[in-house]
């Protein structure tokens, strides 16, 4: 099976899931007064977004010194044993194991993420349903500052990725090339920023269930191919999930600030509203 079919089934996987008017699975709302576009002020947003996200750090409390250290510690005992981990996911391969984590770590790739953002914010735009162009455009915010923090780190880290054959403990600073590019990784860092704004946007439990059970398979299968280590992916994870929380919270944020006129319909319910925050 090469790449293009299993591109198209994870696309069409996914189109069915997030895309069904029916099934009511993301917000279903349409605002008049606070219209998300794929225009300048969203490239404005995007700006401030990505300087807040960096100077972050400056305003953490205790809790986020928490789950720092947390991810920290998780990160520092899996690097000790990442070989071990590296040799039992070689141990453990097959060939039919193989073209399944080929498949579902497309859910990592890039382009993958980038057709499935430009589906979402097409179908809120036919339908008039901003929650789905929202989706779209956080998603798209994330992925892209998640993208660069981890493609400065790669850079700066230099480790080398597993299958060159040197062990884990190797690095090489300030590389360019990609064999030593392996910390953090950028599949699972852009699978966990388009799951957790999928999730943060969707009203039902399962679909968040669903969301970070496929990243957390595609950042496993970057394990399972021997493209990075166990450390990598956890730590590429948690700055994917952490941006995108940010970035959803800085955009409830500016819609606090707005008067929101809303519609809602399902089968069951239809409603109007007129919301004003301050």
């Amino acid at each position: 099976m090469n790449n293009l079919p299993k591109n198209l089934c994870v696309f069409i996987l996914l189109s069915i899931l997030f895309f069904s008017p029916s099934q009511s699975i993301l917000l279903a709302e349409t605002s008049s007064d606070d219209e998300d576009k794929l225009n300048k002020e969203f490239l404005l947003n995007f700006g401030d977004d990505f300087v807040d996200v960096l100077a972050s750090p400056k305003s953490w409390k205790g809790g986020d010194f928490l789950s720092f250290s947390a991810v920290l510690g998780a990160g520092l005992l899996l690097y000790s044993v990442d070989q071990d981990i590296q040799q039992w996911a070689r141990d453990n391969r097959s060939s039919s194991s193989e073209d399944y984590f080929k498949t579902i770590g497309h859910l990592g790739n890039g382009i993958v993420l980038l057709g499935l953002v430009t589906a979402l914010y097409v179908s809120g735009e036919v339908s008039d349903n901003n929650s789905l162009r929202k989706t779209a455009l956080l998603s798209l915010e994330s992925c892209l500052t998640t993208g660069i923090i981890v493609r400065g780190l790669k850079s700066v880290v230099g480790r080398a990725r597993p299958w060159t054959g040197e062990s884990s403990h190797s690095f090489h600073p300030f590389s360019t090339r990609s064999s030593f590019a392996s910390f953090p990784s950028g599949h699972a860092s852009t699978a966990f920023a388009m799951a957790t704004v999928i999730a943060d946007q969707s009203k039902k439990a399962y679909i968040d269930i669903i969301a970070y059970s496929l990243a957390t398979m595609a950042a496993f299968s970057r394990v399972h191919l021997d493209k990075h280590w166990a450390s990598d992916i956890l730590v590429g994870s948690a700055i994917g999930y952490f941006v995108a929380k940010k970035i959803s919270a800085l955009d409830r944020n500016r819609d606090s600030k707005k008067v929101k006129l809303s519609f809602q319909f399902s089968r069951q319910r239809q409603a109007f509203s007129l919301t004003y925050y301050f």
